[in-house]
């Protein structure tokens, strides 16, 4: 399906301690550009956040605000076990008696023994934290796709609309083709006659000069490769994914051929119709600039 690079999403993640708001918006760019609005203490979540978003959102200029209702993120703690350390100066006291030592038992001496001090880092805090945030982030993107393709829905309506007014067009070209020809032998032997005086005319010379004109002015050729590439386009179009560059790339590749059939044709009703599906393709490739 194909997907519009116009889009929103907003998601939501609530917890005992409070609740986590993601809103995406996005708009048309060449390329993935993602700027992210993160409170203190979260933009730790930055790459991680980018990295989530860029497997669903290929193309496009994302703007992402994050925002946290709650108690602050933890910077790190210090744990004092007292009921350990009161063991071991128990311990430790028992052990003195027993050998007969004098020395004192410190306070450094006890905060050195393993379980007695512990340290929660920030680290630890925020990696609890993260399935929060990824909550709210994977529903606001889901919102945010299901946006994209909905517009892109009708951005694929359009376009089968505007390729089958180009291949209907296209057809009345190439019905008119032949009579490019005709009208060309038709002037070319009044302009003789005219310079003549009305005097015979040498119809091999004739039939020579039109046949040089038909073959410079064969549009054939033309016409098929229009046909292909119209064809190639639905394709593209119905196939969906990241069309949006190969869309614009076949485009271009219309507009060239309609515009060698411009300047081949003579006949009133082809170039009238060359106009017409000029600005299709244009109408199209606006179009395509939308398309992720």
């Amino acid at each position: 399906m194909l997907r519009s690079m116009t889009g929103f999403g907003k998601g939501e993640a609530r917890f005992k301690s409070g609740k986590i708001t993601v809103e995406i918006k996005t708009v048309n760019h060449k390329f993935f550009d993602a700027t992210l609005k993160l409170p203190n203490g979260i933009t730790a979540f930055e790459d991680r956040i980018k990295e989530v978003l860029q497997k669903k959102v290929k193309r496009g200029k994302v703007n992402l605000n994050l925002t946290h209702d709650g108690a602050p993120l933890k910077s790190g703690r210090i744990s004092i076990n007292e009921k350990c350390a009161k063991n071991y100066h128990k311990e430790l006291e028992s052990l003195k008696n027993c050998l007969g030592l004098n020395e004192n038992i410190s306070m450094k001496d006890i905060m050195a023994l393993p379980g007695v001090l512990s340290f929660d880092s920030a680290e630890s805090s925020l990696a609890s934290f993260w399935p929060k945030i990824k909550k709210a982030l994977d529903m606001a993107i889901d919102r945010l796709v299901s946006d994209r393709e909905k517009e892109g829905a009708a951005l694929c309506k359009d376009l089968l609309a505007r390729t089958k007014k180009i291949d209907s067009m296209l057809a009345v070209i190439k019905s008119r083709a032949h009579l490019n020809i005709d009208e060309y032998r038709r002037r070319f032997a009044d302009r003789v006659k005219d310079l003549t005086g009305g005097r015979n005319i040498d119809m091999g010379r004739l039939e020579m000069e039109v046949a040089i004109f038909a073959k410079n002015c064969d549009i054939s050729e033309e016409i098929t490769r229009l046909q292909n590439h119209l064809s190639n386009f639905n394709k593209t179009i119905l196939s969906g994914g990241e069309a949006g560059k190969k869309i614009d790339f076949i485009a271009q590749e219309l507009h060239r051929e309609i515009n060698t059939i411009g300047s081949k044709a003579s006949d009133f009703k082809i170039s009238k119709n060359v106009i017409e599906i000029k600005g299709e393709i244009e109408k199209i490739r606006e179009q395509a600039k939308n398309l992720e």
